[in-house]
């Protein structure tokens, strides 16, 4: 079986800088930080506790704020650089060589 070699032409998959990674990691976390609220938030509906309640829906107004600052930084920083998703699948796209090969599972 002939197995041709990856072209160097062709960018990386991976073409985001490690910042973005970072800030993806930071805005997963406090995603799962808002779904643990909401749930801490539905106890305290079902035990009628006013109080509670409103101190957690301050906290997820705080994530949620957090969250948004993030994904803006993250589509400016995407804007500066140019590293954009949609230009490296058009670079794929616009091949001559994209739907050439077949992959074959025994």
């Amino acid at each position: 079986m002939d197995i041709p070699a990856i072209s160097s032409v062709y960018p990386s998959i991976n073409t985001r800088p490690n910042q973005s990674a970072g800030t993806d990691a930071k805005i997963k976390s406090l995603e799962q930080q808002l779904q643990k609220l909401n749930i801490e938030r539905q106890k305290a509906v079902q035990r009628k506790d006013e109080e509670e309640k409103k101190k957690i829906e301050k906290q997820i107004q705080e994530i949620e704020k957090q969250i948004q600052q993030l994904r803006q930084q993250e589509k400016k920083r995407t804007q500066e650089t140019g590293n954009d998703e949609p230009n490296v699948k058009k670079a794929f796209q616009n091949s001559p060589d994209t739907g050439k090969y077949i992959d074959v599972y025994a």
